[in-house]
Parts: structure tokens; C-alpha cells; sequence
């Protein structure tokens, strides 16, 4: 018995570390048992947007559109945003809440929150404003 308390301890630590493991690209975008389309927060490479639309690049180059609620001022000038979401999982998908932080603007940290429209098509991005593509 003494000698498979440190075997277990081991595999209860080779499962909790792999849990933490990053995601590939191919699976930065999934699909929920619900039909919504997700993306990780902590893979969003770029954003675009105004005070009241939020467009985030997710790492395998789909685009989501996220709605402010009552606006976010500076997120045109911002430098970085980071995601608080609701639910505190880092998956966010159609419909969900979040808050992010905006840093860059004219505040040094202003918090919004915002809502997960949807997933845009190809052509939908490309017909974005340039100013608005990530």
C-alpha cells in the first residue's frame, strides 16, 4: 500500500498537468453539443472595433463579432484586451457574457461587458471595413 501512494500521486499530477496543456490551432474553434460556435479566450490573436461591436480573431483565423452593452469607450484606440468570462471558463461561445479589460485608451483600464454575437463567414469578414477586420 505504502508503495502505491506515490505511484497515484504522480498520476493524479500527470492528469491535472494535462488538463492545463494549450490547445492546437485546429482546436481553438470548436463547435458545442448545442450547435454554438466557441473559441478560446486565451487564443485570441487580434481585435478590431468600435464602442459597441468587438470583432476577435481567434488563432486558427476564424472571426467572432461580440456586442458591447451601453458601449466601451477607447476599445478603437486600445492596445490590449483581456477577457473576464462570466462563467469563468475560458471558453467563450454564441451567446455567452463576458467582461474584458481594455488597456491602451484614453483610461488606463476600462472594464465593459460584452456578448458573444456570433462566428462571421469568410465572406462576412471580408466585407468588413478594413478599419474593423482583425
Amino acid at each position: 500500500m505504502s508503495r502505491m501512494f506515490p505511484l497515484l500521486v504522480a498520476a493524479a499530477g500527470a492528469t491535472a498537468l494535462s488538463a492545463c496543456a494549450p490547445m492546437t490551432g485546429a482546436e481553438s474553434t470548436r463547435t458545442s453539443s448545442m450547435g454554438q460556435q466557441c473559441f478560446y479566450a486565451n487564443q485570441v490573436d487580434n481585435f478590431r472595433g468600435d464602442n459597441q461591436t468587438l470583432y476577435v480573431r481567434a488563432r486558427n483565423k476564424d472571426v467572432f463579432e461580440l456586442q458591447t452593452f451601453g458601449g466601451c469607450s477607447d476599445i478603437d484606440f486600445a492596445f490590449g484586451i483581456a477577457f473576464l468570462p462570466n462563467s469563468g471558463i475560458n471558453r467563450l461561445c454564441t451567446g455567452d457574457l463576458s467582461r474584458i479589460i481594455v488597456a491602451g485608451g484614453m483610461e488606463p483600464r476600462a472594464q465593459c461587458r460584452v456578448q458573444v454575437v456570433k462566428k462571421l463567414t469568410e465572406a462576412e469578414v471580408a466585407a468588413l471595413p478594413a478599419r474593423n477586420r482583425p
